[in-house]
């Protein structure tokens, strides 16, 4: 009878802990799932997103020096 309270303890802290386990997991399965699917809608829309062509972009910067005769000012 002496040791009827801490074995009482013990198991009822194994009960909870199975509990919060029986709950804990579905909701990281659901989570994980979502994550998932989240993980693919993003990788698909990356995909089919438009992607500039390798050519360079001309700026339009000024050039120190000359001016080129092409881009001269006709008088």
């Amino acid at each position: 009878m002496c040791c009827a309270g801490p074995l009482l303890a013990v198991l009822g802290g194994i009960g909870v802990t199975s509990a919060i386990g029986a709950l804990w997991i579905p909701v990281l399965a659901v989570l994980a799932a979502a994550a998932a699917a989240g993980f693919l809608v993003v990788r698909r829309r990356r995909a089919a997103a438009c992607r500039p062509g390798p050519a360079r972009a001309d700026l339009g910067m000024p050039t120190i020096g000359a001016v080129p005769k092409d881009r001269a000012p006709s008088s």
